[in-house]
């Protein structure tokens, strides 16, 4: 009886589990959750079909959602991992941990599996056959996250796969992209980022253009990329993506010499001075001003820069030198001389710009009357200039031309005559450089008359009429006023008329009259001199010579006057007047004024001692101050001179042969 009960009892329980396991496949899970409940009550443990049972029994509850069902199944799976319904729950527990949001526990699970080979394949068997579908459900998302998770750690080969099979989120795409962008993908990168970045306006978005830009620029996609950069930098979400992005849609722009390229650039370093980029994007809007010679501009935009690099120093340092040297062109004098300060006080940044700065500095403080200051400046040009790769400024024979001319300013006339020769030794044969030679011999000339040595002097001014005709019009009215001087008057007379025959256009016109004029005057011809005069009054009225002219009419008139009615002390007025500034001059010399003594003998000498013996006196007076101070060279070469030109027989030529000596 007993053992007949037990196999009654047996029968039933097995009917009740194939009762269950069938309303499973017919999907009656609340039925089948309480037979299978009833069987394992029933049932012992270790019974064929328990473990079945217990099995199912969880599968119920997943379709149920019966809350604790994935731990309940982790739990399950561990007991007995090898059941034929271990990997069915392990891939349900994954789902439950999916839908319950515990991501992390989904994915160790599902990498567990991945590394074990486990996978469940469609159609699962009876009686899960209606569960196909739900098994897989979440493998979109799993990928996804896995996808995810493996591109967070850098295994973008890795993530690629899963992101690609996965769920497709905002998220996912973007990673994609930059999975594609990492391996160097661009092609498909762009793509992908694009469409991520499209989606929403936020940081992501901001990024995802960003880098699509980057990556459309190394797929030679330029249109592309500089949308995708324009697109990153509109948006304000964060700045440091939108300053890249904008420093590329800058880059992008110049490269194609786009219209918008200033405007963006500038935009840049208005907005961005301190950027990192700020000294690339400075060196571009640099080099775009530079080739439009808009200098103003280009140094609006380089000093827009906070922390400029030694690079940076060295394109501003070229735009003051630009700035200065157009200015100079300009005659904007003092506007000239401030840019070439500022170049100069950068340092030696370029070492061009700053030697030819120190150039236009010079010639800006010789044309301002700074001579001395000119003369340091052009000296420093110079020896900067030897110091370059063609060991010479670009501006070398100007440089010279201009210090000879502020050593002659200064009265430093062996320092000038240097430099003027140095000028007619690398002067060019142009029509500039033949000019600029004869200049150099008239101002060679212009030494040596102020020293008194005419014979130089002479030789000089007859140079520079040959070096350029154009010149010789100043040439030969110096000639002219050396026979003056050596009170050939006559001479000096006929010497002007061929000047103003060759030269009737010359702006030395009034000037070569009024030293006519003077010529008669001091030759007794008062009405040759008082119709020259006239002339220079009625032909040239605004001319500085008109009012001297006058000056002389008058003092002609008065000189007859006074000639009429003491013609008997005419000669002796003439020479107390001959005599008074040498007599002057010789007091100032015994005081030790020297210098004051120069300047009253020079504007005697200039204005014309009319008595050659006294004239002559001038003139060794002159030597002895020139030896007083120690120039030697000088006091020689007047003595020279005035013994070559002084044909009186009287003390004079003992006078001389004894300073000789000395």
């Amino acid at each position: 009886m007993l053992l007949s009960w037990l196999l009654g009892c047996v029968v039933l329980c097995m009917q009740a589990q194939q009762t269950a396991m069938k309303m499973v496949a017919d999907g009656h899970y609340r039925g089948a959750k309480h037979q299978f409940e009833q069987f394992l009550d029933d049932a012992d443990e270790g019974e064929k079909g328990y473990e079945e049972a217990e099995a199912l029994s969880l599968v119920c509850d997943y379709v149920l959602g019966v809350p604790a069902t994935a731990d309940k199944m982790g739990e399950w799976t561990e007991e007995h991992p090898l059941s034929e319904y271990a990997e069915v729950l392990r891939v349900f527990r994954r789902n439950l941990l999916v839908k319950g949001q515990r991501f992390d526990e989904a994915l160790e699970s599902f990498f567990e599996d991945e590394a074990k080979g486990i996978s469940i394949e469609t159609p699962l068997p009876y009686p899960l056959t209606g569960l196909s579908e739900e098994a897989s459900c979440y493998n979109p998302v799993l990928y996804r996250l896995a996808g995810e998770k493996l591109y967070d750690e850098g295994k973008y080969q890795e993530a690629l796969g899963y992101l690609d099979a996965g769920e497709k989120t905002r998220t996912s795409q973007y990673k994609l992209g930059m999975c594609y962008y990492n391996m160097g993908r661009f092609d498909a990168a762009y793509t992908t980022l694009a469409e991520a970045a499209s989606i929403d306006q936020d940081e992501m978005a901001q990024n995802a253009w960003l880098h699509a830009g980057i990556a459309a620029l190394k797929a030679n996609m330029r249109d592309h990329a500089q949308k995708a950069f324009l697109n990153a930098s509109k948006m304000n979400i964060n700045p440091a993506l939108r300053e890249q992005a904008l420093y590329n849609y800058a880059l992008t722009l110049h490269e194609q010499q786009a219209s918008t390229t200033v405007s963006v650039m500038e935009q840049f370093l208005k907005e961005c001075p301190s950027s990192k980029y700020a000294t690339a994007i400075s060196q571009c809007l640099t080099e775009v001003y530079m080739q439009k010679k808009d200098y103003s501009k280009a140094l609006k935009a380089i000093s827009n820069v906070q922390t400029p690099n030694a690079e940076t120093q060295a394109d501003k340092q070229k735009v003051l030198y630009n700035l200065a040297f157009q200015q100079l062109n300009l005659n904007h004098l003092q506007d000239a001389l401030t840019y070439a300060t500022q170049a100069v006080a950068l340092g030696k940044q370029d070492a061009e710009a700053y030697a030819e700065s120190y150039y236009i500095k010079g010639d800006c403080n010789y044309r301002l009357g700074n001579y001395e200051q000119a003369g340091n400046d052009l000296n420093t040009a110079l020896n900067l200039g030897q110091q370059l790769a063609g060991q010479k400024l670009k501006n070398q024979d100007f440089a010279i031309y201009s210090l000879g001319y502020a050593y002659f300013k200064q009265q430093k006339y062996n320092a000038a005559i240097t430099q003027f020769q140095r000028v007619l030794s690398t002067a060019e044969e142009t029509s500039s450089g033949k000019s600029m030679k004869a200049d150099a011999y008239n101002r060679l000339g212009d030494c040596y008359l102020n020293m008194r040595n005419y014979g130089e002097a002479n030789a000089n001014y007859e140079l520079g009429k040959k070096a350029n005709y154009g010149y010789g019009d100043y040439s030969m009215l110096q000639q002219a006023y050396i026979e003056g001087l050596n009170g050939n008057y006559d001479k000096k007379i006929q010497m002007i008329e061929q000047m103003l025959a060759e030269y009737p256009a010359s702006g030395l016109v009034p000037k070569a009259l009024y030293e006519q004029g003077r010529a008669y005057v001091l030759s007794g011809k008062e009405d040759e001199a008082s119709t020259i005069f006239s002339s220079i009054a009625r032909r040239y009225p605004q001319s500085e010579y008109a009012q001297k002219a006058r000056e002389e009419i008058v003092n002609m008139a008065t000189n007859i006057a006074i000639q009429d009615s003491i013609a008997a002390a005419q000669e002796a007025q003439a020479i107390e007047l001959a005599k008074a500034p040498v007599v002057e001059a010789q007091k100032l010399y015994n005081a030790g004024h020297y210098q004051e003594a120069e300047q009253l003998l020079n504007k005697a000498i200039d204005e014309g001692i009319g008595k050659p013996y006294w004239l002559a006196k001038a003139f060794i007076l002159m030597s002895d101050i020139y030896r007083a101070e120690g120039r030697i060279v000088e006091a020689k070469q007047t003595l020279e001179s005035l013994k070559a030109n002084y044909k009186e027989d009287d003390d004079v030529k003992t006078l001389i042969e004894e300073r000789l000596k000395l």
